[in-house]
């Protein structure tokens, strides 16, 4: 769409521009996402797997850890199992564009903001050998893409995520997907079809995870590798921010009045179930990052997935 503010609606030429940023960032199996909200316990990135190729005598140079101590015992001769490295992983990029995420009171929408970070990790995945899929959960649509190694599928979910975040509107009705459905929920048909190599990284913000599937995300990390990112904007942390503030989608007008007495409603609602995120992110293995709508992202999410080397 032309002449629409960048801050509000993104456009594909922004998202395919964020290749050459997204290559200072890195989601290598030898680094830790230290920055990331992951309680006690160091969490990682899981590394691509080995494929087993043959059982072959023993030559010198030969790791002897890969020595098979049966099949050598059975053949009176040392035998090692020869494995190949997998040449790329699988990563499924979660990405929601409902109209909860169609908010942002001073830099950019979170659903902007959202759109710019499964693009930088998209092109990161994509040029580091590795094949790029997702879901695009839009107001009325849900859209899956099957991860490949292919730059026409990195933009073809790009395409997808555009065309999502387009078509928001605070007057849209009729809408079929389901914006109080979490977004874990909404893509349970395609957890069962993750391998230990598999990446599942999920984008959305505080009302698109519940509470509970933390636990459900932690016993899925034990399997396959899991990031989760929760887009928030500042105004959420603080109601009283909103005071005499104006919010309009074009034909109505409201006054916002922050008194006490909404604060302490909207703490109820909101800032609770922000801490109980928090609290239920320290101590478990999940990697869970906070990221808002009016610092850059590349820079949120450099500081993320830095770490130190193991």
């Amino acid at each position: 769409m032309k002449n629409q503010d960048p801050r509000i609606y993104t456009n594909l030429s922004a998202l395919l521009a964020l290749r050459e940023e997204s290559r200072q960032l890195s989601l290598s199996p030898r680094y830790r996402p230290a920055g990331m909200l992951s309680g006690r316990h160091a969490s990682r990135i899981k590394g691509r797997g080995l494929n087993f190729e043959e059982l072959r005598q023993y030559q010198a140079g030969d790791n002897i850890r890969q020595i098979d101590s049966r099949v050598s015992a059975r053949l009176g001769k040392p035998y090692v199992r020869v494995y190949s490295e997998e040449t790329d992983r699988p990563v499924h990029i979660i990405v929601d564009q409902r109209l909860p995420m169609f908010f942002g009171s001073q830099v950019n929408t979170k659903s902007v903001t959202a759109a710019h970070l499964a693009a930088l990790l998209a092109w990161q995945v994509f040029d580091a050998g590795d094949r790029v899929g997702g879901v695009v959960l839009a107001s009325n649509d849900l859209v899956s893409i099957s991860p490949k190694r292919s730059s026409h599928n990195v933009v073809h979910l790009l395409e997808a995520i555009v065309t999502a975040n387009n078509g928001l509107q605070l007057s849209s009705a009729g809408n079929t997907v389901d914006a109080s459905q979490s977004i874990f929920s909404m893509v349970r048909p395609l957890i069962s079809t993750l391998s230990s190599q598999s990446v599942l990284i999920l984008i959305t913000d505080i009302e698109g995870i519940e509470i509970e599937e933390l636990a459900e995300l932690e016993v899925l990390s034990q399997k396959t590798n899991v990031l989760l990112f929760v887009i928030q904007d500042p105004l959420e942390d603080d109601l009283t921010r909103a005071h005499g503030l104006s919010v309009s989608h074009g034909e109505q007008q409201i006054n916002i009045q922050a008194s006490a007495d909404n604060q302490l409603k909207y703490e109820e609602l909101y800032q609770q179930r922000l801490v109980s995120l928090k609290k239920a992110v320290v101590g478990s293995i999940l990697p869970v990052g906070i990221v808002n709508t009016y610092e850059p992202v590349i820079s949120q999410l450099s500081h993320l997935l830095m770490g130190e080397p193991e």
